[in-house]
């Protein structure tokens, strides 16, 4: 898809939290993207080598500034270093040498709402769309990740699975490569089993986090309307979009074999999520979210600058050195 960014505002702060200038410009579940610049993050460079992208860390955004409500900060859940915490919006972006941030959204135009969700909307809710039923239960199950880990072997799990990826698609005549990424992860990952907890709390880097959150939110939506005759339909088609609300590469076709499973009663969906689903969730990327057309970008702050980001037509050049800069964050990487 094709883009073009227009510079709107110099004041990433005040745009994104004031109401009285057209806003809210944010949206409860919006993916957000960060470049991190400072040489002392380790762990940022670490994702950044391992997945060769700019982005290095990803977020969701939970809640949106609402001065009515008392509410005059805009806040993100995120894994870290530390666990999985709330970070305001402030910290996301400043100081602007140092961080570059991306907007996406979730497309949601496939997604079927039940009678439920239909009756709840409200002209006086600011942040009222449709699906917002779902995206707010997006942001509910990764905030009920509070209290995780952050794994940081799973760090180099990532790694080791993103290596195997990579070689499976581009170095296919050397076999050995994917082979030997295989075995690093599966040792990486066999130290996590030993290491989980009696409560088996999932833990995720952040980008896996994100994916999840996404994903069980979903599925926990489909289960309530299967279970109700009049939101079956809902349910059905949802199941059926699965898919579009996994934002990284399935090349195994592990999320279309799960949905027809399910479809086919083959498995029931409120058995645990089978391991090689989590396994995809759990290994997802900042630059798998860069890349996925089923998120649009919508902004990035870069260099303390707010850029509007929109479709454009398949003719269209920057008109500066400025919009290219821009236009070069939103291109998809490792691309053959």
């Amino acid at each position: 898809m094709k883009y073009r960014a227009h510079r709107i505002e110099q004041d990433p702060l005040n745009y994104f939290l004031q109401h009285d200038n057209g806003g809210p410009f944010l949206q409860v579940a919006d993916v957000m993207l960060r470049k991190n610049k400072d040489p002392k993050e380790v762990f940022a460079h670490l994702i950044r080598m391992a997945t060769d992208s700019e982005w290095s860390h990803s977020a969701i955004l939970y809640l949106i500034s609402d001065p009515h409500q008392g509410f005059n900060n805009t806040f993100l859940v995120e894994a870290k270093t530390k666990g999985i915490q709330l970070a305001s919006w402030r910290n996301e972006v400043i100081p602007f040498d140092q961080f570059t941030v991306g907007i996406k959204r979730p497309c949601l135009d496939w997604y079927m709402e039940n009678p439920y969700e239909q009756s709840r909307h409200s002209p006086h809710d600011p942040e009222d769309t449709h699906g917002i039923g779902y995206l707010r239960h997006v942001r509910g199950v990764a905030i009920d990740q509070i209290n995780g880990l952050y794994d940081h072997k799973t760090v180099y799990e990532l790694a080791a699975l993103y290596a195997e990826r990579v070689a499976k698609r581009h170095l296919s005549a050397v076999p050995a490569i994917a082979t030997a990424a295989a075995s690093i992860a599966n040792i990486f990952k066999s130290w996590d089993e030993k290491d989980v907890s009696a409560e088996q709390v999932l833990r995720f880097i952040c980008s896996g986090l994100v994916q999840y959150s996404f994903f069980e939110a979903l599925r926990r939506r489909i289960m309530n309307d299967l279970a109700i005759p009049e939101h079956r339909e809902a349910g059905l088609s949802n199941l059926s979009n699965l898919h579009r609300v996994i934002y990284r590469e399935d090349l195994e076709g592990i999320i279309s074999r799960y949905i027809e499973q399910l479809q086919k009663q083959v498995i029931d969906i409120h058995d645990p999520v089978p391991d090689d689903v989590l396994d995809l969730l759990k290994t997802a990327t900042p630059a798998d979210f860069n890349n996925s057309p089923y998120l649009e970008w919508r902004y990035v702050v870069l260099k303390g600058s707010v850029w509007r980001i929109e479709r454009a037509t398949v003719d269209h050049t920057p008109t500066d050195k400025d919009e290219a800069e821009v236009l070069k964050m939103v291109t998809s990487e490792h691309h053959p």
